[in-house]
């Protein structure tokens, strides 16, 4: 690997500017005495100095001009680069200086502009994906309400018919307000920044509340729960962590086989505390682990008409704004455990020692 001298800028521009005054005055200088000498015109020190004055002036200006696109190629490849982002290219890199002598502000100028422009291409790419992936979510149901509705407009159905296919034509609207109220609400977490509600929490009832609020789904499969929560009070966004404790447990709900048990169980440490939900269900493979915070994944095909994939980004968007962390330990064919960790105190963040995906 070429070795490669790193300066500060200053030092770079105090040195060079030094180097080239005394290679200017040197070789001007030598040149006058040359001239002197070998032609025998014996200038007078006057017209000496006014010679070597000038010769180092133009020599300067010409050495300093060459030095001055050294140290300011970096912000022109960036220059040219930017223009290309403007186009649309997210592609574009500027390659490192290879020059003997650069400057670190040179150096991090190129880095800076290259790790945002991955962030760009990554985030271009998820939009294109998310775009594609709402498109197919709104497509599906779509096309059932028009099929079924097309059915509904002819003739000769019976009544049994007719209201099966109204049924099916309702259930698949729902499907598209759940959607549309999934993406919208993610679209409000998204371009929030900070939680404006500051309210005293009763975690264990606000729990215990959205496991009755859910009754009607986890009853019918005939679920259990085995709640153990101690006092667990904390200053956060009410609205938000109901919303977290919903979609978990919903999850939990939809996962777990007839007749199995759901447990909820909490702990409070100095700064914050930590709730883990833990279902009998399914599982989830190791390898699908990593992405179930991302947006429209669905780890099992079986139920994806059952949801949207969206569910686990909102809780993950959530904890970011109210500074808490989320983990999943799951096994396939022994359940999945969620684990929460909040913060006592709005505005802060959680310390409890667990590992985030």
């Amino acid at each position: 690997m070429k070795k490669q001298f790193i300066l500060p800028l200053r030092l770079y521009h105090s040195l060079t500017t030094l180097l080239t005054l005394v290679l200017c005055c040197g070789a001007s200088s030598l040149l006058v005495y040359l001239l002197d000498s070998l032609t025998g015109l014996q200038l007078e020190l006057p017209v000496a100095l006014i010679i070597c004055s000038l010769l180092t002036i133009v020599s300067g200006a010409l050495l300093l001009a060459w030095e001055a696109g050294v140290y300011i190629r970096p912000a022109q490849s960036v220059v040219e680069a930017t223009g290309r982002i403007a186009k649309g290219d997210f592609a574009v890199r500027v390659p490192p200086p290879e020059d003997f002598v650069s400057t670190a502000e040179g150096v991090q100028l190129i880095d800076n502009f290259n790790r945002m422009a991955k962030e760009l291409q990554s985030i271009d790419h998820m939009q294109k994906g998310f775009t594609g992936s709402v498109s197919h979510e709104f497509k599906t149901p779509l096309s059932s309400i028009v099929g079924f509705s097309e059915i509904l407009l002819e003739d000769g159905l019976t009544e049994n018919e007719r209201r099966e296919y109204t049924g099916l034509v309702h259930e698949e609207a729902l499907r598209l307000s759940r959607l549309a109220e999934n993406l919208l609400r993610l679209s409000r977490l998204d371009a929030q920044a900070i939680v404006m509600r500051h309210e005293d929490i009763a975690v264990d009832e606000q729990i215990r509340q959205c496991v009755i609020l859910l009754a009607e789904r986890w009853e019918v499969k005939d679920i259990s729960f085995a709640i153990d929560l101690p006092p667990l009070q904390i200053e956060s966004d009410p609205d938000l962590t109901k919303q977290v404790w919903l979609n978990l447990i919903d999850n939990a709900v939809k996962y777990s086989g007839a007749g199995s048990t759901i447990h909820i169980s909490g702990e409070l440490a100095s700064n914050s505390i930590c709730v883990c939900i833990r279902d009998e269900g399914m599982g989830i493979p190791a390898d699908k682990q990593v992405h179930i915070f991302e947006r429209f994944y669905q780890c099992d095909e079986s139920h994806q008409e059952k949801g949207h994939g969206l569910g686990l980004s909102i809780v993950k968007r959530i904890l970011e704004l109210l500074g808490g962390q989320i983990d999943c330990q799951s096994q396939p064919g022994k359940g999945t455990e969620m684990k929460v960790a909040l913060p006592l105190d709005s505005g802060k963040s959680c310390v409890l020692a667990i590992s985030s995906k």
